[in-house]
């Protein structure tokens, strides 16, 4: 009996390093590959997600998503759960919970590896919105779309 658990032991992590190698693989092709960068996007939600009265519908989100980029929320996420019951089928991470707008972002450059990070947000400068998202963007060292850019396609 002992034989055979370990033998089911064995086949078992064998199956998983096939898996993590098979996922190593394809990262590494992506990211030596010139065609696209993995960008970490953060939005906004309020005025620039559709879920609250912002441009950007949620089918750019899914978009991206599908790209391979890695895809959050940095702002009013409670709305975007309550909105959306599938929400963790969009997005990978919600924040920024009890950090600042910038903090945040910090720590997600810190710890999520990606080739380049994204800001969508408003800016009350526009005359459109109340949150600084481009401030904290760039106080974080990301580069900020303003979210009626981003819903005509800037990316």
């Amino acid at each position: 009996m002992e034989g055979r658990r370990l033998q089911l032991r064995v086949t078992r992590t064998q199956a998983i390093e096939e898996r993590v190698y098979v996922v190593r693989s394809a990262s590494s092709r992506a990211r030596n590959s010139d065609v696209m960068l993995r960008r970490l996007y953060a939005f906004d939600v309020d005025e620039t997600l559709e879920v609250s009265n912002g441009p950007v519908p949620l089918d750019a989100l899914v978009a991206l998503r599908e790209q391979g980029h890695i895809v959050g929320l940095c702002g009013n996420w409670a709305v975007f759960v309550q909105a959306v019951p599938e929400w963790h089928r969009v997005v990978s991470f919600v924040g920024p919970l009890q950090l600042t707008k910038a903090a945040f972002l910090v720590q997600l450059r810190l710890h999520v590896p990606a080739d380049e990070y994204v800001m969508v947000g408003n800016d009350p400068a526009t005359g459109w919105g109340n949150s600084l998202d481009r401030e904290a963007a760039e106080k974080a060292g990301w580069k900020f779309i303003l979210e009626a850019d981003f819903a005509a396609g800037a990316r």
